[in-house]
């Protein structure tokens, strides 16, 4: 050098051609050819068979169809362990021909405890491409333009798995070219719309799909005891993840029953279940659960303790929780679309099998036993106060609560007093595990309250399930508390849900029962009610007689007692087993009974309709007989009383069979879908064979 300074001959990146120049007076040309970029291959081998996941697929191609010069990016969102990962690299691999140049793939380290730095990332993809380590620039600007720079006219898959948030996918992005990105997450990459991507849902596997699943690790032995299969299958909850662990259980112990494993699993566990090195469900439900903020992992335990049915109402758990609602709904949407933890349906939190275990799990871990047993408790309570302040408003002329429970205070502030009809059918099956709940406690008062008010469910819709599933557990605890009346009660509404599944004997027997409990404490109304369900449950029977008798001792205690309700009541029970001209005068009375009240019955009194019109067809009136029914269906239809909108239908169904078949038809029809859609599965069997009795 002929000026003494220090020169640094050094390039960085990648040039076809290079010039040195020191002095001028003596020029070097070093021409290199093409600097060539390697083909990188570094996605997994895929599944020979994916199920269930057409529509992933499907949309997917779709992407593929429309790639234009512009890098594609489609996030495949799905609760942890459906199958994301799994779906994409089945895709990608069936499709790497139309991708040339290489395909790359980084986890982005949702499942670890650090999310992965897009710098690194960026210093893998880079090397993965041909450049000297050294060569990388230190700062993430300079990664992403040279990253873009070496990707650009150029044609990749890349495979951005686990992804945490779409900062990270941004500084990911390839350059102009035909590229397809696809990431996989739980949420919260809205961002990325403005990179105008595509969002597909990855829906966890259907019961057939998850067979299929398990049939390709183990045959046909899966299909050897159906009912564990299918036990099995609930467990899993249609994540991918799970079934892939039971299945690789079941292929590696060919001799393992399938009834054994599911008993394995309901002792111990299915998150806890593991194969290999690869890691437990819990482990992978651990890192989704590591990454919520506090309070949304306070939610989350929380909701692990609630005992399941139909989900979650975010009103429950933010009364448990002791938390204004407007502070726990963006919890509930951090857990529900951010992080994919839980679902939301009908707006419902829900939890299936796996999580809930999981949830649970870490409550106890975390909370201890104690704490855990006081949120239970607080969801018991809720949900007690809810059933009373719902019966309040439902069953204003009900008096058994004022009686049974005299030192009780209907919360007045509760959502089930301000909209008790829709709280009550939303929470009817959770009502069901809140009882079973409340035994294991030791919350006893809790079950009675739980259980007496279960009968608007079953008055108003006979879910006489219902009732059966709990009053066993009911009148147990009405037994320990030494609470008689409560006891007869319950048994008297347990007469009544078995006397409309057709179990007329069972439900004399335990009405019988509840008779003579009232009467051995001089309970008069109880008994009254209690004879009354035995003689319906006679007349349903076809024992007119013996329904007549109990009717009648009925309507004589309804006298005795003198309440104008109980004695119209009476009067229209006892009209059912009687003449037609007596029966119509028992209406007669029943209708003035009910309207002298100062609220009138509306429900009772379109059942006094019904029955006058079943009367004048007994005396072939049939014209005034029509009158009564179209009047009754109108009051039940605008009540939405269905099963009693059904019944009417029947009736007129019968009313029409020998001078209109056609509109018979039609009637039992209407009645058929109400019977079948509310379960009651074999009055709709008579009802279909009173159609099929037409015209004959």
């Amino acid at each position: 050098m002929t000026d003494g300074r220090r020169v640094d001959n050094r390039v960085k990146g990648t040039a076809r051609t290079i010039v040195q120049a020191g002095s001028i007076g003596a020029l070097t040309v070093h021409q290199f050819q093409q600097f060539e970029l390697p083909v990188p291959a570094q996605l997994p081998m895929a599944i020979r068979t994916l199920v269930n996941q057409e529509h992933v697929l499907a949309a997917l191609d779709e992407v593929l169809g429309a790639l234009n010069e512009d890098p594609a990016i489609v996030v495949l969102v799905g609760a942890r362990g459906s199958g994301k990962s799994t779906a994409a690299v089945y895709w990608l691999q069936h499709h790497r021909d139309r991708f040339p140049d290489g395909q790359l793939r980084a986890n982005l380290g949702a499942w670890s405890d650090h999310a992965s730095a897009p710098a690194a990332v960026l210093l893998d993809f880079i090397t993965s491409l041909g450049v000297d380590r050294a060569e990388v620039p230190a700062d993430l600007e300079s990664r992403v333009n040279l990253f873009r720079s070496l990707t650009a006219g150029r044609s990749f898959q890349i495979l951005l798995d686990d992804a945490v948030t779409a900062a990270q996918i941004k500084d990911l992005l390839p350059g102009p070219g035909r590229s397809m990105v696809i990431v996989t997450g739980q949420g919260g990459f809205g961002a990325l719309a403005d990179h105008e991507a595509a969002f597909i849902d990855v829906e966890p596997l259907n019961d057939d799909m998850a067979v299929q699943l398990l049939r390709g690790y183990a045959g046909g032995r899966v299909d050897a005891e159906p009912a564990a299969r299918d036990a099995v299958v609930a467990l899993c909850g249609g994540r991918a993840v799970a079934l892939s662990v039971v299945g690789r259980v079941l292929h590696d112990a060919p001799d393992l029953p399938i009834s054994e494993l599911l008993d394995e699993l309901e002792s111990v566990g299915l998150t806890t279940m593991t194969v290999g090195d690869e890691p437990t469900i819990a482990a992978v439900l651990d890192a989704g659960y590591r990454r919520l903020t506090e309070l949304a992992q306070r939610c989350y335990r929380t909701l692990g303790l609630h005992p399941g049915g139909t989900g979650v109402s975010v009103q429950a758990l933010a009364a448990v929780m002791k938390l204004p609602e407007r502070q726990v709904r963006p919890v509930v949407r951090e857990l529900v679309h951010g992080k994919r933890m839980i679902d939301q349906i009908d707006g419902r939190l829900q939890l299936d099998a796996l999580v809930h275990e999981h949830a649970r799990n870490t409550a106890r871990e975390i909370d201890g036993t104690d704490v855990c047993d006081m949120r239970k408790r607080a969801f018991v309570r809720w949900y007690a106060k809810g059933a009373l302040a719902a019966d309040g408003v439902l069953q204003p002329h009900r008096p058994w609560v004022r009686q049974l429970f005299p030192e009780l205070v209907i919360d007045a502030e509760h959502p089930a007093h301000r909209n008790a009809r829709d709280w009550m059918l939303a929470e009817r099956a959770v009502l069901q595990a809140i009882v079973r709940l409340a035994a294991d406690l030791g919350e006893l008062e809790s079950v009675l309250h739980l259980c007496v008010a279960q009968w608007w469910l079953y008055e108003s819709q006979k879910y006489s399930d219902d009732l059966v599933a709990t009053h066993e557990t009911g009148v147990e605890a009405a037994d320990h508390l030494a609470r008689p009346s409560v006891k007869a009660l319950l048994l008297v509404q347990k007469g009544y849900a078995e006397r409309t599944r057709g179990r007329f004997t069972e439900a004399v027997d335990v009405l019988r029962e509840a008779a003579g409990l009232a009467q051995s404490h001089n309970d008069l109304q109880l008994e009254a009610t209690a004879v009354e369900g035995a003689g319906l449950a006679r007349f349903e029977q076809g024992d007119i007689a013996a329904a007549k008798e109990l009717l009648d001792r009925n309507l004589g205690l309804a006298q005795r007692i003198g309440d104008p309700r109980r004695t119209a009541l009476a009067c229209l029970h006892a009209a059912k087993a009687d003449d037609p001209d007596e029966a119509l005068r028992l209406l007669t009375e029943s209708r003035a009974g009910f309207r002298s009240l100062a609220q009138p019955d509306l429900h009772n009194l379109a059942k006094v309709e019904l029955w006058q019109g079943r009367k004048l067809l007994e005396k072939n009136e049939r014209l005034d007989a029509v009158a009564h029914l179209e009047q009754a269906l109108a009051s039940m239809t605008e009540l939405a009383r269905h099963y009693d909108q059904a019944q009417v239908l029947d009736a007129l169904g019968y009313a029409h069979a020998t001078t209109d078949p056609a509109a018979a038809d039609r009637y039992y029809q209407q009645a058929l879908e109400i019977y079948e859609e509310t379960g009651h599965l074999l009055t709709a069997a008579a009802i279909q064979h009173k159609r099929d009795s037409l015209g004959r």
